[in-house]
């Protein structure tokens, strides 16, 4: 019993400890209940007051035109709240006072605009994101998805063509497209006063030039596209124009691949430059009016001899081969101390004949608008660029100068629903003057003559000169007359499309036609003055005459012409079913050209092309094209090319899509073309014949007579047919991180065949040389990437796009000459390496002078360069040349970086090359006595041995020292700020009120500076050319 109720009172102390908790649990809970009741008391009164605070706030959002932006996603900071803008721009979002509003859309920069209260006018302008990427990219004869193009296509826009100030549009295009490599050989347009003449066979004319090709009005900057010379495209029109006005380009792509380019048939080998020209965009007119003017200045200019280092050091070369000296003790004072400028001159010609800096000026406007139904855009450029010569005459104008005039237009028209047809008008004139001497002979004078060649003047105010420089340079400049010449370029371009959606869903045609015209000639009204050795002899003075008074002449000739005609017409069916999306186009097209005296030339292609996708992850395209050229024999003027592409797009795949978000594009893509090019001549496959005088021959009376004969001019190639080529590519796009980094990579492989060469086992036992032939084998190949990352921080905007090329060649086969040795070999080096000899230093004693092998006939000096000789023949000949070019694969590679902030923005492109030499010969003197340049100061002696520069001295031409050797090799490496541009745009309230949409100030530099391995010369234009230029340029943008 005592133990129960132990038990029972144990449970009813337990019981009373478990009441007793779950008291304390409840007074707790109802304690915490209260301060939650509390909390949420609070916080309902904060967010009341809150949202009594809160606000709606209206605006628009424009672009730089002032037109309005769809889609525009606004961002309240403080209330997080999202909404975008409608089709007229217009938006509506709930803010607190002193919120910030945050605009934010594709291609757009990032704004944000702070809004103090409801009473704020919002009007938020958004500028173009300093890299384009839109949606679809202009491809050959069509514009295509982005997703869905499956070969490899390089694109930039507008804002990366305008911040360059230059006289062509090819001057942007370096270092911001991979696989274009771009190398300027001159500093000024190229002149052609050639004329267009005839020759008299028994009283028939014959043109005495034929198989010109085509006109380009790019003598400056050579491009090459993976190795080929590209074929440029303006708008459906294949025409090398490079005056178009950037501020009138849209964009420029290049397409590199085979498949890309196979609608070209015989001519879809060399790549592609695609300009594509701003398009209509409806709306009320909207204008741009741009003025620019820039300073040009000569870059890397030699350093001449003074008279005195020139007459020592000439005298010195003369010694060292044992000549007579050409000046005294006596010379070398006057010529130092200038203390007689007629007999001891002293003149610096590039300082003569070039100035310090010249100007350039550039001026566009473009106008945009219409309706729904038609629309149209109107371009007009304005270009004067004046030279860098000095002097002037008050008869005419003697400095070379370019004015060009440019407008461009396009109209836009819906017919009807279904019918849109498309105009476009295209023109050029271009005036040029350069002075009678001729710009080209004027800079090759200032290059090779000495300043002690004769004086600018003489006493009597007559131009000076002397036996061996009867043409005074400064003469030529100023009192020699002058040259114009004129060029005329138009074309029309007319595109139709129809759909037939009403009778077959997803049926189209497409019809386009244009003509073009170019026209140049020259206009020579050229005069000479003779120039006058001036004398002392005692008390008498004297003048020698060199050369007469010409009156100035007026002759007209033309120059070039050209025509062209072009006829495209496209039959296609596009359909979707379900996640099966396919395209099939039947195409036909004639390109028909006549240059000068030339028969017409007509190309043909007749394609099939289609493509398939499924579900935009899995993509095919395939092309066939039968292509003919009627400058082929007949019988043998078609062919068949084609191409086909694969591509998988990793993105859309689940295990991507689903589990790493910041993946938004992953497309792996690979495409083959068998493609050709029409390297045919001018009817090679016939024989052709030109009139010789044979002098003299017949005897007649006393005298002999010459005669007329008809001799046949080359072997004719029945069998010759275009070149051709087997062109692999694949590649990969990635887009990550919400799009904001993009990813490019390609690698490509092409083999090209049956290139025309001659035959190296040639004969001369027919008397007459070979053709050309269908034998040679290149090979291409290299790698290009591309990477580019735009983001902000709050309004403050960057983007930094790079791209790098490697490009590696090979010759495969060539009929080479059977050689000796190994070494001699053309075959497996890379294509155009140059050959010479390996040089081995400077030749230090006269035992190692005559222990050394020489070039027959040649007797070895110390000083001069030491070759080695490959074959141990104890001879230096053609069996020791060798390879003394770059084999490593060329790089080149561009860097643009850009940052705005507010109204201000700048940006850069960093320009470079790799791996590249190139060959310079220095002559000492010329090939006699010509100007030397102060490196030459290094030169060979005993007593600088071997720390000398140069090697010794010679007076000319030297057989030994002169020949192409590796002594002579530069390191073509360098690297460019090549353009840089700073902008001011006044705040959009501002220019509002002044019923302008933007007003901007910007200045922007060309060629500002330059690291070269080699620096003595420009690492480009290094020849004696018209020199390089730096450009600095201010500018003015209004927009309304």
């Amino acid at each position: 019993m005592a133990i129960r109720m132990h038990r029972l009172n144990t449970l009813l102390n337990a019981n009373d400890k478990s009441l007793n908790m779950h008291k304390a649990i409840i007074a707790k809970t109802n304690c915490c209940m209260k301060k939650f009741l509390i909390l949420v008391f609070f916080i309902t009164c904060y967010c009341a007051q809150t949202m009594a605070q809160q606000f709606t706030v209206k605006g628009n959002v424009v672009d730089e035109y002032g037109r309005a932006l769809a889609g525009v996603t606004i961002q309240s900071k403080k209330t997080n709240a999202v909404t975008t803008s409608a089709e007229d721009g217009v938006f509506s979002i709930a803010i607190q006072p002193n919120d910030v509003l945050q605009f934010s859309y594709s291609n757009y920069k990032t704004s944000s605009i702070a809004v103090p209260d409801s009473s704020a006018i919002i009007i938020a302008k958004l500028t173009p994101a300093a890299f384009a990427a839109p949606a679809t990219t202009d491809v050959l004869y069509e514009t295509r998805d982005n997703q869905k193009i499956l070969g490899s296509v390089s694109t930039i826009y507008n804002g990366q063509l305008t911040t360059t100030p230059a006289s062509l549009y090819a001057y942007a295009l370096a270092g911001r497209l991979p696989g274009l490599y771009t190398q300027q050989n001159r500093g000024w347009k190229g002149f052609n006063d050639n004329a267009l003449g005839s020759v008299d066979v028994d009283g028939l004319f014959y043109p005495n030039q034929k198989g010109l090709g085509a006109p380009n009005d790019n003598t400056e900057i050579n491009l090459t596209l993976r190795g080929q010379s590209p074929i440029t495209i303006v708008d459906g029109v294949q025409r090398d124009i490079y005056t178009i006005d950037p501020e009138n380009i849209e964009s420029v792509s290049v397409l590199k691949d085979g498949l890309s380019t196979i609608l070209l048939g015989q001519r879809s080998s060399r790549g592609v430059i695609l300009v594509t020209t701003k398009k209509p965009v409806a709306g009320k007119p909207h204008i741009s009016l741009t003025a620019q003017t820039g300073i040009q200045q000569a870059l890397e200019l030699p350093d001449p001899l003074p008279a005195y280092q020139y007459a020592y050091l000439y005298n010195e070369a003369q010694s060292n081969e044992g000549k007579p000296l050409s000046y005294t003790e006596a010379d070398f004072h006057a010529y130092r101390d200038h203390s007689d400028p007629y007999g001891h001159p002293d003149v610096n010609w590039f300082n003569t004949i070039l100035k310090n800096n010249s100007l350039i000026n550039r001026y566009s406007l473009n106008v945009t608008g219409g309706g729904t139904a038609a629309r149209y855009t109107i371009g007009l450029g304005y270009l004067s660029d004046n030279a860098l010569f000095n002097g002037s005459n008050p008869a005419y104008e003697t400095n070379a100068t370019i004015k060009r005039y440019t407008v461009n237009s396009n109209i836009d028209v819906d017919v009807t629903k279904y019918f849109n047809a498309k105009l476009q008008l295209f023109a050029r004139v271009q005036e040029e003057n350069q002075p009678g001497g001729g710009t080209d002979a004027i800079i090759s004078q200032m290059y090779s003559t000495p300043n002690n060649a004769y004086p600018v003047f003489n006493p009597d105010g007559s131009f000076g000169g002397t036996q061996a420089f009867q043409r005074n340079l400064y003469a030529q400049l100023t009192q020699s007359g002058y040259i114009e010449d004129y060029e005329r370029d138009i074309f029309s371009n007319l595109e139709l499309n129809y759909k037939f959606d009403q009778f077959v869903p997803g049926l189209w045609a497409k019809v386009q036609s244009n003509i073009s015209v170019y026209a140049a000639n020259s206009t020579n009204r050229s005069a000479g003055v003779p120039s006058f050795k001036f004398s002392v002899s005692g008390n008498d003075t004297s003048y020698n005459r060199y050369g007469n008074f010409t009156d100035q002449g007026n002759n007209f000739n033309l120059t070039y012409s050209a025509q062209f005609w072009y006829l495209q017409g496209a039959l296609g069916y596009t359909r979707s079913i379900r996640k099966n999306n396919f395209t099939v186009k039947a195409f036909y097209d004639r390109y028909e050209s006549i240059f000068n005296y030339d028969l017409p030339k007509t190309l043909q292609n007749i394609a099939l092309a289609g493509t398939y996708d499924f579900d935009g992850k899995y993509f095919l395209e395939a092309a066939v094209n039968y292509s003919g050229q009627d400058y082929y024999p007949p019988g043998n003027q078609f062919g068949l090319f084609y191409g086909a592409g694969l591509g998988w797009n990793l993105a859309k795949e689940n295990f991507i899509k689903d589990n790493v978000s910041w993946i938004n594009n992953l497309k792996l893509r690979a495409t083959y073309g068998r493609t050709g090019n029409d390297n045919v001549g001018y009817f090679t496959w016939r024989e052709s014949y030109q009139l010789n005088i044979v002098n003299p021959t017949y005897p007649i009376g006393i005298n002999r007579a010459s005669q007329g004969v008809t001799q046949q001019t080359t072997l004719a190639n029945p069998n010759v047919t275009w070149e051709k080529a087997d062109k692999y590519n694949v590649g990969i796009d990635a887009a990550l991180f919400k799009n904001k980094f993009l990813l490019t990579a390609d690698y490509y492989n092409n083999r090209y065949f049956d290139l025309l060469q001659l035959r190296g086992k040639q004969s001369s036992m027919i008397g007459i040389g070979y053709p050309y032939e269908n034998l040679g084998i290149n090979n291409y190949s290299g790698i290009e990437v591309q990477a580019t990352y735009q983001n902000n921080i709050k309004d403050f905007n960057y983007a930094i796009s790079g791209n790098i090329s490697s490009q590696q060649s090979k010759v495969i086969y060539s009929d080479e000459i059977e050689q000796a040795y190994g070494w001699n070999k053309r075959t497996g080096q890379r294509v155009n390496i140059e050959f010479g000899y390996i040089a081995d230093g400077l030749i230090q004693t006269q035992e190692e002078a005559e222990t050394a092998a020489a070039p027959a006939g040649y007797t070895l000096q110390p000083g001069d360069i030491k070759y080695k000789d490959l074959n141990d023949d104890g001879l230096i000949n053609q069996y020791d040349q060798t390879a003394i070019g770059e084999s490593k694969s060329l790089m080149f590679y561009g860097v643009t970086a850009s940052i705005s902030y507010k109204g201000f923005d700048i940006s850069v492109l960093l320009q470079g090359v790799a791996n590249r030499k190139y060959l310079l010969i220095d002559n000492s003197f010329g090939s006699g006595t010509q100007q030397a340049y102060t490196y030459i100061v290094g030169r060979w002696t005993p007593e600088i041995g071997t720390a000398s520069a140069f090697p010794r001295l010679t007076p000319g031409i030297n057989a030994n020292n002169d020949l192409w050797s590796s002594y002579w090799m530069r390191n073509g490496n360098y690297f460019r700020l090549k353009n840089a541009e700073i902008g001011y745009s006044l705040p959009y309230k501002l220019v509002n009120r002044l019923k302008m949409t933007q007003i901007r100030v910007f200045a922007n530099g060309l060629n500002l500076f330059t690291h070269a391995a080699f620096d003595r010369v420009d690492p480009e234009v290094y020849q004696q050319a018209y020199p390089n230029q730096r450009i600095i340029n201010f500018g003015l943008n209004v927009k309304f």
